[in-house]
C-alpha cells in the first residue's frame, strides 16, 4: 500500500489525474509530450491502492469521500490503460503503453534469469507445470535450459508441452505470471510484457540439452502427445542436421570451429556428415583429420555430445548473424 506520507514530483501528478478520473487525464495527456506520458504512466503502473491519506494530503476536497482506514479501490495499470487510449490513436496508444508496461515484468525475469539456475530451478519446483513454461519462455534459451535440466524428470516432458502449446495468453494469467515471480525475488512489473510459447520455443529449449534429458523428455511427451513430439523434433536443429547445409554454410561454419573439436564432434557422426565436412576443406587437410579419428582412442559419449552441442551452437549465431540459414531437422529451409 503507498505510505501516508506526502508524495511529490511525478507520482504526485500521477496520483492527482488517478483521482481525477479517466476523462479528465486523457484531455491532460494530449497537451503532454510523449516523455511525460511515459513519466506519468510509470509512476501510476507502480500504484496498486491508494491510503485515503495519500488522497487528503494532495487534495483536501476529497477526504469527505474517503472513509477511516478505507483504500480507493483503482488499478494504476488499468487506470493507465484506458486514459492513454482516450488520448491518442490506437497506434500511438500501444506503442506508449507497450513501452511502460513492459518495464516491470521484464525486470523481474531479468532478476530471475541472472540468478543460479539450481536456485531458480528450487524455487519452481513447486509451481504448477503451467506457470513454469511461462516464466522459462521469457529467458533465453541456455538459461531455459540450465533450468529444465535441474527439473525433476516428470516435470520435464509436462513442461515442454505446456511451452509448445502456449499462443495467447490472457492478461489474468500474465498478471499472476508476474505476481508469482515477484513473490520468488522477495522471498531470497508485474504487468504485460511476457512473452509467448510454442512449438519452435520449446524446440530451441530443447536444442540446448543434452541427449540423455532431451530423450527422457520426449519418451514423456511421446507417451501422451506423439503428434507434438513430431512437431517439435521437425522444429529443432542438431548436429547430424548440418548434413543439409550448403558447402558455403558448411565452410562459413568451419572458420568458427576448432580442429579438434571438430575431430571429436565426428567421431558418432554419420559417413554422409563426415564426407560433406572433408569435401569442404583441403585434400591434406581432410587426410589428417581422418587419421587423427582412426588414432584416437575412446572418448565419453558426453565429451561428444558437448563438442557436437558446441558446434551447433556455433552454426546458430552464424544463423542469426545472417551468414547462413539453418532448416528444422531434414532441411526446411534452403538457400537459394
Amino acid at each position: 500500500m503507498a505510505s501516508a506520507l506526502p508524495v511529490a514530483g511525478a507520482r504526485k501528478a500521477a496520483l492527482f489525474l488517478m483521482i481525477m478520473g479517466e476523462e479528465f487525464t486523457s484531455q491532460v495527456f494530449k497537451h503532454l509530450d510523449e516523455s511525460e506520458v511515459r513519466i506519468l504512466g510509470e509512476q501510476m503502473t507502480q500504484v496498486k491502492q491508494v491510503d485515503p491519506k495519500v488522497v487528503s494530503s494532495i487534495m483536501d476536497e476529497f477526504s469527505q469521500t474517503m472513509n477511516g482506514n478505507k483504500v480507493m479501490g483503482i488499478s494504476g495499470k488499468d487506470f493507465l490503460q484506458k486514459s492513454v487510449s482516450r488520448a491518442f490513436d490506437t497506434r500511438k496508444a500501444d506503442d506508449l503503453l507497450g513501452d511502460v508496461l513492459s518495464k516491470g515484468g521484464e525486470k523481474s525475469f531479468e532478476k530471475l534469469s541472472s540468478m543460479n539456475p539450481q536456485i531458480v530451478a528450487n524455487l519452481l519446483m513447486n509451481e504448477h507445470p503451467q506457470t513454469i513454461a511461462l516464466i522459462l519462455v521469457n529467458m533465453k534459451y541456455q538459461t531455459a535450459a540450465d533450468i529444465m535440466r535441474l527439473l525433476p524428470e516428470n516435470v520435464q516432458g509436462e513442461v515442454i508441452i505446456r511451452i509448445a502449446d502456449l499462443e495467447d495468453v490472457p492478461d489474468e494469467i500474465v498478471e499472476e505470471v508476474h505476481e508469482v515471480v515477484d513473490e520468488m525475488l522477495s522471498d531470497i512489473g508485474k504487468e504485460t510484457g511476457i512473452n509467448q510459447g510454442g512449438i519452435e520455443t520449446a524446440a530451441e529449449i530443447l536444442n540446448q540439452l543434452d541427449h540423455k534429458t532431451e530423450n527422457a523428455i520426449f519418451e514423456k511427451i511421446e507417451s501422451t502427445r506423439e503428434d507434438l513430439a513430431d512437431e517439435i523434433r521437425q522444429k529443432m536443429f542438431i548436429f547430424a542436421d548440418l548434413v543439409t547445409l550448403d558447402d558455403r554454410s558448411i565452410r562459413a561454419l568451419l572458420k568458427e570451429v576448432g580442429n579438434d573439436e571438430l575431430i571429436l564432434a565426428l567421431k558418432t557422426a554419420s559417413d554422409d556428415l563426415a564426407d560433406k565436412i572433408f569435401s569442404n576443406v583441403s585434400q591434406r587437410a581432410a587426410e589428417m583429420m581422418r587419421e587423427d579419428m582412426e588414432v584416437m582412442g575412446p572418448v565419453k559419449l558426453r565429451d561428444v555430445e558437448q563438442a557436437q552441442l558446441s558446434i551447433v551452437k556455433s552454426a546458430r549465431i552464424l544463423e542469426e548473424e545472417g551468414k547462413i540459414i539453418l532448416g528444422g531437422k531434414g532441411g526446411e529451409e534452403v538457400l537459394v
